[in-house]
């Protein structure tokens, strides 16, 4: 009969399968995807600048035309993109120098005395949309000008993987 003390520890033999998936699957990411795979967000056309920040197309092309703001760039067919840092940097520069409006419509913040904004999306069922609904909830925020934090407390790390953070490949044990 085997004594207790010669048989694995649980813990042991969880950790062994772990590190060896977890090295599978570096393996298979690593055939899938280039080493310098990244997601990365589209640019956005002046319009749709323009309604991200409130102000008129216009208003915009007046900037560019002034060399005010970071400079779009220029399609071959005419059409001006900006990325969303352009767009945050463009918030900044109308926050400054804001008349007749509140620096707040362009920056969205907590003026002094609020209390930071804590939204949870919960449910008991699996399956229900709630990693896919913090997602959307969060880039629309995020695209709105807020500053965003995405705290993924599911052990699948969906939401991490959604944003481009592979929990296996990019967080150390």
């Amino acid at each position: 009969m085997n004594n207790r003390s010669e048989l694995p520890n649980v813990d042991d033999v969880i950790g062994a399968h772990a590190d060896l998936l977890g090295s599978q699957l570096h393996t298979i990411s690593e055939a899938l995807f280039p080493p310098a795979a990244s997601k990365a967000l589209r640019r956005f056309t002046s319009g749709e600048a323009a309604r991200l920040i409130g102000v008129s197309d216009s208003t915009l092309r007046k900037m560019t035309l002034a060399g005010e703001g970071p400079q779009p760039e220029i399609t071959s067919n005419g059409r001006r993109l900006y990325s969303l840092s352009d767009i945050n940097e463009i918030r900044r520069l109308f926050a400054r120098n804001a008349r007749g409006r509140e620096s707040i419509e362009f920056v969205p913040h907590r003026r002094s005395g609020e209390h930071l904004q804590v939204l949870a999306v919960t449910n008991f069922k699996g399956g229900s949309g709630k990693t896919t609904t913090s997602a959307h909830l969060g880039q629309y925020l995020a695209l709105q000008g807020y500053r965003v934090l995405a705290i993924d407390l599911d052990p699948q790390a969906s939401l991490s993987a959604l944003l481009g953070v592979l929990p296996e490949m990019h967080v150390g044990h």
